[in-house]
């Protein structure tokens, strides 16, 4: 095997050793985690419990409960209290063991199912990582073996041509490595043009996305586009189809109403505009009666 073949191989496990090791510090890190947040979860209801723990004062409970009973003694009051007392501090025991039971059950399972979930995520990633980087390093290392291959080549080459005293200028051995800083310039270049479009893709959809919004309230009064435009505001915009959907939706919803309104204003707007010319005529008759009487009058 050629030694820059072999020394590129040993890179590449080197690698793969040092990408294992994040990896198995990222599980490790991510478990440990999982169990502080369990023991700090654990800890919380103790203390809860210290505080459960403190003396119920039912005196003042059972002065109301027997105010205005003269006829009980004072000793009959003590003990009805020291008997309440145990009463209510019992039961609230053992609701508190039955609480705390219920919590430490719910505690076990959530924690068991965050692991489970943990470690089915991780594996996901894991699987995920180690099937990306076999295929980036594939190439790399089809590549790699060719880069390594050529080189070796190309120094054997340039030791027989000076073990036979040809001269060749090292520009021509170079080729390679123009090559690859070719390379590494157009990928560069494609990645900026990648970036560029998406930018102007999404500000293409802003653009979209207000037009959109001010064509839909343009028929609405001032106040009503302030809240037309909060309301179109927090919309997601997917496509422009869907947007319109959405925007005409709420429209509808919040400000359908003028339109109903706007016929009753047509519909005033007619009345009164018919009213004169009621009036109108009813004038041209009174007109002509007094007419009429003015006639008889001067023919008498």
């Amino acid at each position: 095997m050629p030694a820059g073949l072999k020394k590129y191989l040993d890179k590449k496990d080197d690698k793969k050793e040092s990408m294992d090791d994040k990896e198995k510090e990222k599980v490790n890190a991510s478990y440990k985690k999982e169990d502080a947040d369990a023991d700090k979860k654990k800890e919380e209801p103790k203390a809860e419990e210290k505080e459960e723990k403190k003396d119920i004062d039912v005196k003042e409970h059972v002065d109301a409960l027997v105010a205005g009973e003269d006829s009980l003694s004072e000793e009959f009051k003590t003990k009805a209290a020291t008997v309440f007392e145990a009463a209510i501090k019992s039961k609230v025991k053992e609701i508190a063991e039955e609480m705390q039971a219920d919590y430490d059950k719910k505690l076990t399972e959530e924690t068991s199912k965050s692991k489970d979930e943990l470690v089915e995520k991780v594996d996901s990633y894991l699987a995920y990582v180690v099937e990306e980087w076999m295929k980036e390093n594939e190439l790399a290392l089809e590549r790699g073996i060719k880069g390594e291959i050529a080189e070796d080549f190309i120094s054997g080459l340039k030791k027989l041509f000076e073990d036979h005293y040809i001269d060749v200028p090292d520009e021509k051995y170079n080729v390679l490595e123009d090559q690859s800083s070719k390379i590494e310039e157009l990928e560069k270049k494609l990645n900026e043009s990648i970036e560029k479009n998406v930018e102007l893709t999404k500000e293409n959809g802003e653009h979209k996305r207000q037009d959109i919004i001010d064509e839909a309230s343009k028929e609405l009064a001032d106040t009503q586009k302030e809240k037309f435009n909060k309301l179109a505001e927090e919309v997601e915009y997917s496509n422009e189809e869907d947007f319109k959907t959405k925007v005409a939706t709420i429209k509808e919803s919040y400000f359908g109403k003028k339109e109903s309104t706007s016929e009753i204003d047509d519909v005033a707007a007619e009345s009164n505009a018919e009213q004169p010319q009621d009036l109108t005529n009813a004038m041209a008759a009174y007109s002509a009666a007094i007419s009429k009487t003015k006639d008889i009058k001067l023919s008498n």
